[in-house]
């Protein structure tokens, strides 16, 4: 088995065609991509039928796993794309267990999922699918993050042979984060424009637009941090996208209680002005399953706030909450703002 980035696929097919490929992630472009090249790559080979099917309870497997044992009277060899749902239950896995045991080299099979977790990996249909070929391989398409992006700059701006300065690099990632595709046709147009050429910052100004899609878990990750700038950006984001107030106080009120339960402040405790506690923080990381790429972010919040400045913070959500459902205050913007930089300082 081998895990790859998506701007790591193209190498990987030149080298060899798998036989089983499991896109991972929701970045609609990277999904696309990948299928595409791996399509493209399989089409050389003679894989010329295609067909992609959504998994649901409603999938008639009978007929799937004749497709997959069948010659086909205009095709020779066969492309399967299974879509996953949010949840593959226990039977789903089950018939899916049963239809890689009847894979063989005439067909090319592609999952694609919105998450593969430790679990997944662990279920017969994944076993068997690292079994039946040693090259079965993980695709990574979640979008790249702000620490991230640059390296997708270069390497996008390497194959289209033109050089990105490192000023007009920032200015890509700040006005198209999340917006792989806006970016990508941003480097192009600079690619027609100034072919196998530099691109300084001058130049990128005068055809950049401000393309950032944030999402509301974006804004809870920089104010655990304690970005306040960033935060305070993604939140004016959120705003001009018409996100309901009300689901960023929800996400926010959840990860402020798990930082309460994460600390558990000891009863008859005398001052609340003290930090938060880290005695149990590893025990309580692994009880609430917080996952390893955000214990960091937690622990950043923890290290900041007091038990004072965390329960004034839950009181004033609820407040701000109470705004939006009985007053309908468009104030509510403003006021997450002014909280946004409080539980960044």
């Amino acid at each position: 088995m081998q895990r790859l980035f998506a701007d790591q696929l193209r190498a990987s097919l030149e080298k060899k065609l798998a036989s089983i490929y499991c896109l991972v992630g929701q970045d609609p472009l990277l999904l696309q991509e990948s299928k595409d090249l791996i399509c493209a790559v399989a089409k050389q080979q003679g894989f010329d039928e295609k067909n992609e099917i959504t998994l649901d309870n409603s999938t008639d497997w009978i007929a799937l796993n004749e497709q997959v044992q069948s010659m086909g009277l205009f095709f020779n060899r066969q492309i399967l794309l299974l879509n996953f749902p949010e949840n593959l239950t226990a039977p789903l896995q089950k018939r899916l267990a049963e239809l890689v045991g009847l894979l063989n080299q005439d067909v090319l099979l592609i999952l694609q999922t919105a998450k593969l977790t430790k679990p997944m990996e662990k279920q017969d249909w994944f076993v068997q699918a690292n079994q039946f070929d040693a090259q079965f391989s993980i695709v990574n398409c979640q979008t790249p993050n702000i620490e991230q992006l640059p390296r997708w700059i270069v390497g996008r701006s390497k194959a289209l042979e033109i050089f990105v300065e490192p000023e007009a690099i920032q200015l890509l990632c700040y006005s198209y984060e999340n917006n792989l595709l806006a970016l990508k046709q941003t480097l192009q147009l600079l690619a027609l424009l100034y072919p196998k050429d530099k691109i300084t910052l001058s130049r990128l100004q005068t055809v950049v637009e401000q393309s950032s899609v944030f999402t509301v878990f974006q804004w809870v990750d920089a104010l655990l941090e304690g970005k306040s700038q960033r935060a305070r950006r993604i939140l004016a984001g959120l705003r001009g996208e018409e996100i309901q107030p009300v689901i960023l106080l929800r996400t926010l009120q959840r990860e402020l209680i798990t930082i309460l339960t994460l600390t558990q402040p000891q009863q008859g405790m005398s001052n609340i002005d003290q930090p938060l506690s880290t005695a149990k923080l590893r025990e309580q990381f692994d009880q609430l399953k917080i996952w390893q790429s955000r214990r960091p972010l937690f622990l950043q919040a923890i290290q900041r706030l007091t038990y004072r400045k965390l329960y004034k913070i839950i009181q004033q959500l609820a407040e701000l909450e109470r705004l939006v459902k009985l007053e309908f205050s468009n104030d509510v913007w403003e006021k997450l703002a002014d909280l946004s930089v409080q539980i960044c300082h």
